[in-house]
């Protein structure tokens, strides 16, 4: 089998791509369901513009806000129909020839047969993983948007619109769109303005919790944004997602997966897969040799935290990669905290364990991870702020450390007499697509949060957004970006 060759995929840089266009064209370059929404974003291009225009399948109502737009995208010229997928089955074979269709939302399996196999080439946009059979594969998935059509395609109508028409789409703009929208589309919007409503209050303090893949997604840049423009004041994340985020803040690349070779032959060639992208296993030895000069100003014996870790390498990145712009770095520049609460699962934590080893071969003593200091640092931190807001991307234990710090000083109070000013959250948006009834942390909402004490459900704003965080988020940062620079 022939050596693959790795493309290089870009981190999504919100200071360069401004418009609605421009951020959907970098996330093309990026992973996951951002894309998803770049590369079909561009096949839409390519096909409105062809000869012999693509054909819209819809199952839906013709008078909802998407109906609309569908017929306003065929009055464009760009596409023809819509039709019913009855109609689509029951029409002539040979009036189809040579053209693609858009399956925009649900259909039934009764149609499957004409949609799968009639056209020569289908793009597939709903939530429910609906596609051609064998079209999709483990981390390989053409010409689909597994996400509500209610959001993506306002969204794919505004990037053609700005490629085609000439005209720019902001944030604004698209918010303003999505404004008479259902589904996924007003949650968005109702995130949008949760988040803005956080940030501008002068009083709270703002937590971003992370968790999956986001720095692997190329979305790191976002993150340093967000640290910044000061739109968050603390960080809590799982050990994996810094760790692939310390490979970009060194210069290193993440790769496009290629499913022509596959995971034993990925294996072999120490090429990581994470869903549709790739990391060297040679990323994280540099990793490793970066972490070790790291922990070398650390004693044995010493008691750390990831906190404190995490600042020390954010410091050694401004003093020996300053012409990087990196997580740790920027959150050492501008202090804010990182903390990882359960930083052993992650390749810095097996860095830790390799390191203690090798430190007690030596005759030393080993590190000490203390969680406990990163603990009282975060209540102290909640006891000073006069609001505290939360903006959650996924989950799992990030989340619910921060969450659990209103029930700990509920708690700490009565079991030990103390006097602790109780706190709850007054702001949260939370982008995931887990629901509720899979009974895991990624889909708790706030209203069961509120149960626990941890939310002001009387006082506050909470928002639940049903989304890969990579179609949504960088439009809320960028949304936030326009504000400022439109203020004097």
């Amino acid at each position: 089998m022939d050596e693959p060759q790795l493309e290089p995929l870009e981190l999504l840089d919100l200071q360069k791509r401004r418009t609605v266009g421009e951020i959907v064209e970098g996330m093309a370059k990026c992973s996951f369901g951002a894309r998803m929404l770049g590369e079909v974003a561009a096949t839409l291009t390519d096909l409105a513009q062809a000869e012999r225009k693509p054909i819209l399948v819809y199952d839906g109502k013709p008078d909802t806000p998407l109906g609309t737009l569908l017929k306003q995208l065929v009055e464009h010229d760009w596409f023809q129909g819509p039709f019913l997928p009855e109609e689509y089955a029951s029409g002539p074979k040979g009036w189809t020839n040579h053209r693609p269709v858009v399956v925009i939302g649900d259909y039934s399996e009764r149609y499957g047969d004409a949609l799968h196999n009639r056209p020569e080439r289908a793009i597939f946009i709903n939530a429910h993983g609906m596609a051609k059979p064998g079209q999709t594969r483990d981390g390989y998935f053409p010409d689909v948007v597994f996400s509500d059509p209610r959001y993506i395609m306002p969204v794919l109508a505004a990037t053609l619109e700005e490629r085609l028409d000439g005209k720019r789409q902001s944030m604004d703009d698209l918010f303003s769109t999505l404004q008479p929208y259902s589904g996924l589309a007003h949650e968005v919007v109702h995130g949008a303005h949760t988040f803005k409503k956080m940030v501008e209050d002068p009083e709270c303090a703002v937590f971003l919790t992370l968790s999956g893949a986001m720095t692997i997604a190329q979305m790191s840049l976002v993150i340093c944004e967000m640290i910044e423009q000061k739109m968050i004041n603390y960080i809590a994340s799982t050990g994996a997602l810094m760790a692939h985020g310390l490979v970009q803040g060194v210069g290193l690349k993440h790769y496009k997966y290629d499913p022509h070779f596959d995971d034993a032959y990925l294996a072999e060639h120490r090429l990581n897969r994470v869903t549709d992208t790739l990391e060297p296993e040679t990323n994280l030895d540099h990793v490793e040799e970066v972490l070790g000069h790291v922990l070398t100003q650390f004693d044995g014996g010493q008691p750390i935290s990831p906190r404190i870790l995490n600042e020390a390498v954010g410091k050694y990145l401004a003093e020996h990669y300053s012409d990087q712009r990196a997580i740790f770095k920027s959150a050492y520049q501008h202090g804010v905290p990182i903390i990882v609460p359960a930083s052993v699962d992650s390749e810095l934590g097996n860095d830790i364990y390799v390191g203690n080893i090798r430190r007690q071969r030596a005759g030393e003593s080993p590190l000490i991870m203390n969680h406990e200091l990163d603990s009282q640092h975060l209540v102290e931190t909640v006891l000073r702020a006069e609001r505290t807001g939360i903006f959650t991307i996924g989950g799992g234990v990030p989340r619910n450390n921060v969450q659990n710090v209103a029930p700990l000083i509920e708690i700490a109070n009565e079991r030990l007499g103390l006097d602790w000013p109780l706190r709850q959250f007054r702001y949260g948006t939370r982008i995931a697509p887990d629901e509720m009834h899979y009974g895991h942390l990624s889909g708790c909402t706030y209203n069961e949060g509120g149960s626990w004490r941890k939310m002001d459900l009387e006082r506050g704003q909470f928002a639940e957004v049903h989304a890969d965080a990579t179609q949504v988020w960088p439009f809320y940062v960028r949304f936030l970006m326009d504000r400022r620079e439109q203020q004097p």
